[in-house]
């Protein structure tokens, strides 16, 4: 899996973890053969493989699949951060570095400003040979990403109320460089950052129980892979579940990272194989699935009765008629099924595609008599079989219009139609034609009818994105206006290729062509965007750099498609023209084509009317037959209007999708109209940051744990993986234009303004004529190398310290000769004067470092060391000032106790003193109640004392009165 730079894969199980080691030949077969025994799974019960790389902490996983995809959302992320960022009056140009990707397309004329800009808009190509796994591939990034929506979607209805927190959050951690992550999101929005157990075919799961109307996009996204694959991809020699046409899945993300809307284009469907199978092949998938699950009453219906894939030409004839995975067909026609409901298709649309699937496999069983004219020219009859009857019924046509339409030929001259009579053979011919066409038809109805649902998406319908009469096949139109409609303002795309992949066989045809075209085209992509440009900014930056030789193949594009001359060139040439034969395309071929050097015919091939191209993956022979044919791909005029004629809905929703004789959408052939999707296709993943996933085959006779070396080096070397390598490792994979390295990193140099610390003191570094800007930038670039060095040359003794332990601690480790920079020629210094003995360009050589004219060149060890510095000094700074900031909130927080403990102390002794108070005004009050009492008393007393006193006196007054008396 690789993501800037392609790496080659493991093929056991998929995709898994890049070489390392040696650029050797067997030095990588190694390291796969190790890598293809790993436990790193691509599918799991409990989903915790996407999650360990949702949560992944940098650098300690290996790469997968799930890291690609996991990358090209980050990458998304952080472009719709930097937009919005600029949109609120924020500057790029010091927000973030600019790595290989953007760099490579830049113009060398271009500002640092246009150079600097990364496109936020991500791509993934999957890529490989027929049966290495590009279809799986595809299924888990689409997986990967439908479960990062999903738990984002959760976690926004867990919590509505902190957007703006995240909002802010996420513009400081742009503004620092930093690269906002699925997890920084989906934690941000309150989450407990748990991982929901998720099953890789949870949609699948749910889809029966699930209609149209409930199920979330990220289920219809994933729901159209069964449709899809049902009626497009079919068992070959090298895979069982091999596509047979190409798709573009385009899917739209909101600003805040949610999976919106989505879009599919299709590819060249292969409807050759409607007709012929080799041995050990199948026709496809859906005819299987269809006559194995269907019910008794579908069978009444459809006029199948207990006929079987036996029964049919169009299945029997290469005698293979099951899976090697173990796959049951009528399992995957449920599943089928039941993604149509979740798709709103409708009921009524799945039976009528059932019955139009019933009516292609009879036609193929339609047989054609002789008949023997007076005048001697043969004509023929179609024979009325229980197939024609039953093709004609399930078509909805009468038996005398489609015997008609197959048996004779409208010709139009000067305006008047006539009608000439066919043999057996073009009767055959015409007959075959009306089966690809309809089977053709259906399939871009197939696919337009998913794309109807998955581009509406959230948040309704966008414009012109489900505009039926368009049709869903770039064959026939261009795809830029769908793809801008789909995608919200402020939001981006994550586009999939899936691709077919080079093919080669016994007898290959104008299909094998188009199809290796298809991968020429991209494997020059790939060429141009990791050797071309790469290379080309380094010359024009004017950095230490040794070009490394790459294999180009525009010559093969131009043998192929190049105007004038091309082979597509000629063969339209050759169909314009009524004379036109492929006896004739041939000998053209022969003519014009010869004298290019990767084109070869021997006296053999010319006989047989076949060729050879050097292809990037080696040789493939051509046989010329029926090229005519194909290129024109147009349905016969009467087979036109037996579809007119026809009362069966579907056909009439279908027969817009049908290239007709006399149409306006004959104008182009089919290898123009292919020619000029590529070209479309090219432009769009040009337009995106691209990401790239090699799937390699261990073996051809699909045997698991079995691992051929051979094959594994012949695809390393045909799609350029080695050198790719190369270009990587000697190159310089991150860069950032003089002012943004400068504001990233001027931390790492404080004492920027004088050379003393920071160039070298045995040479005379300082430059007159330089600016005070770029004085300070080579101060810091000398400052930072040094500090890279020193990194580095830590870690060498901490390795030397260890191996010493591990011999024994009385062990003297031997004395390694200086190791020599390989990339350089330059001997790696032993102590930090020797380092600053050398020149500034060797010094940072030796680091890992280049000073371009307009940018700052990073080798990934010395980037990687750079961050780690930076993060080291970012990381203690954030502990001083957190303690600081601690301090102050321990302090202000102390200050406010201690008051509010006054406080507290002053309302307690107020209370305490007022409950003393009360008593003793309750103790007042009883003293002077006691005192009152007291007094009465006593007085009393008193009144008792003198009474009886007063009455003694008296009663002696009494008495003396009385003895007087």
């Amino acid at each position: 899996v690789s993501n800037t730079t392609p790496n080659p894969t493991s093929p056991r199980n998929g995709p898994t973890t890049p070489v390392k080691g040696s650029l050797t030949s067997p030095s990588n077969i190694v390291d796969l053969n190790l890598l293809s025994s790993s436990t790193i799974l691509l599918t799991d019960d409990g989903d915790p493989i996407p999650a360990l790389y949702l949560h992944r902490p940098d650098g300690k996983l290996p790469p997968h699949v799930y890291q690609t995809a996991d990358d090209a959302y980050r990458a998304m992320m952080h472009g719709i951060e930097i937009d919005k960022f600029v949109k609120r009056g924020g500057s790029s140009r010091s927000l973030r570095p600019v790595s290989s990707k953007k760099s490579l397309g830049d113009k060398s004329n271009g500002g640092i400003a246009d150079q600097f800009e990364i496109p936020t808009n991500q791509s993934i190509l999957v890529s490989g040979e027929s049966g290495a796994g590009k279809t799986v591939t595809t299924k888990i990034v689409l997986n990967y990403f439908a479960m990062l929506s999903r738990k984002l979607q959760e976690a926004m209805l867990n919590n509505d109320n902190v957007e703006d927190s995240r909002s802010s959050n996420t513009a400081d951690s742009v503004a620092n460089g930093g690269i906002v992550s699925p997890r920084s999101l989906i934690m941000g929005y309150g989450t407990n950052g748990a991982t929901r157990r998720s099953r890789q075919n949870s949609c699948g799961d749910e889809s029966s129980s699930l209609s149209g109307k409930d199920a979330s996009i990220e289920q219809q996204v994933l729901q159209s892979n069964p449709i899809l694959e049902a009626f497009g991809n079919a068992r070959t020699m090298r895979n069982d579940n091999s596509s047979r046409f190409g798709k573009y899945i385009n899917i739209a993300f909101s600003e805040k990272g949610q999976l919106l809307r989505a879009s599919i284009d299709t590819y060249l469907l292969e409807k050759v194989r409607l007709i012929h199978q080799a041995k050990g092949e199948r026709n496809f998938h859906i005819f299987y699935q269809l006559l194995q699950a269907a019910s008794e009453e579908e069978r009444e219906d459809l006029f199948l009765n207990d006929f079987t894939a036996k029964d049919f030409n169009m299945t029997n004839q290469s005698e293979t008629y099951d899976r090697r995975d173990g796959i049951k067909d009528a399992d995957m026609h449920k599943e089928m099924v039941d993604a149509m409901q979740v798709m709103k298709f409708g009921s009524e649309t799945v039976r009528q595609l059932m019955r139009l699937i019933v009516a292609v496999l009879f036609a193929g069983n339609m047989t054609f008599s002789t008949n023997k004219s007076s005048s001697g020219v043969d004509s023929c009859a179609l024979e009325e079989t229980e197939a024609s009857l039953a093709v004609a019924h399930l078509l909805g046509v009468s038996f005398d219009n489609l015997a008609a339409s197959l048996t004779s030929k409208v010709i139009f001259v000067s305006g008047d139609i006539i009608h000439k009579g066919l043999d057996v053979g073009q009767a055959e011919k015409a007959n075959e034609a009306l089966i690809k066409s309809i089977y053709g038809a259906a399939f871009d109805f197939i696919a337009e009818r998913i794309n109807a649902s998955i581009c509406a998406g959230r948040g309704g319908v966008m414009n012109g994105s489900s505009d039926g009469s368009k049709g869903s096949s770039l064959l026939r139109r261009g795809v830029s206006e769908r793809e801008q409609s789909i995608i919200p303002p402020g939001g981006a795309s994550i586009g999939v290729l899936d691709i077919f992949g080079f093919e080669t066989f016994e007898t290959n045809n104008f299909e094998q062509l188009c199809i290796n075209y298809t991968n020429e085209t991209l494997q020059q992509q790939f060429n141009k965007f990791v050797f071309k440009m790469e290379q080309q900014e380094y010359e024009r930056e004017g950095i230490l750099w040794k070009f490394i030789p790459f294999p180009d193949n525009q010559d093969v594009l131009d043998l192929i498609a190049k105007p004038r001359s091309g082979i597509l060139q000629i063969l339209d040439e050759q169909c314009i023209v009524d004379w036109g034969t492929d006896r004739k395309f041939g000998l053209s071929l022969y003519q014009n084509c010869t004298k290019h050097n990767r084109f070869s015919v021997t006296s053999s091939q010319r006989v047989n009317n076949k060729f050879s191209i050097e292809h990037y993956a080696g040789y493939v022979e051509y046989t010329a037959e029926n090229w005519l044919e194909k290129n024109k791909d147009q349905l016969p005029a009467a087979s036109v209007e037996l579809l007119e004629s026809s009362d069966f809905e579907l056909i009439g929703q279908i027969k817009k999708y049908v290239r007709s004789e006399g149409s306006k959408i004959t104008t182009k052939s089919l290898g123009k109209q292919f020619s000029d999707s590529l070209k479309i296709l090219r432009a769009r993943i040009d337009s995106t940051m691209p990401h790239y996933v090699r799937c390699l085959k261990p073996n051809d006779d699909l045997a698991p744990d079995t691992f051929d070396p051979k094959n594994i080096v012949e695809q390393l070397r045909y799609c350029g993986v080695l050198e790719a390598v190369r270009v990587s490792r000697a190159g310089y994979p991150t860069r950032y234009p003089h002012d943004v390295f400068y504001s990233r990193y001027f931390p790492l140099c404080p004492d920027r303004s004088r050379d003393s610390g920071n160039l070298s003191p045995y040479h005379d570094e300082s430059t007159d004529n330089l600016s005070e800007d770029q004085k300070q930038l080579k101060r810091l670039v000398s400052r930072v190398a040094a500090e890279v060095w020193q990194l580095e040359h830590d870690v060498h003794l901490r390795r030397l310290e260890a191996e010493r332990r591990r011999l024994g601690t009385n062990t003297t480790v031997q004395q390694q000769p200086k190791e020599t920079n390989n990339r350089d020629a330059l001997a790696r210094p032993e102590t930090i004067d020797e380092f600053m003995r050398l020149d500034f360009s060797s010094r940072c050589a030796v680091a890992g470092l280049q000073l371009g004219k307009s940018k700052v060149f990073l080798r990934r060890e010395a980037f990687e060391s750079i961050e780690a510095i930076r993060n080291g000094k970012f990381g203690a700074n954030v502990t001083k000032i957190a303690k600081y900031w601690r301090r102050y909130l321990a302090r202000r927080y102390f200050i406010h106790v201690c008051r509010c403990a006054v406080k507290i102390q002053c309302l307690i002794r107020s209370s305490q003193a007022k409950e003393k108070t009360n008593e003793l005004m309750k103790e007042f009050k009883q003293y002077l109640l006691m005192k009152e009492a007291s007094r009465k008393i006593l007085r009393s007393y008193r009144n008792h004392i003198a009474w009886n006193n007063e009455g003694a006196d008296l009663r002696q007054k009494k008495a003396a009165v009385k003895t007087i008396q």
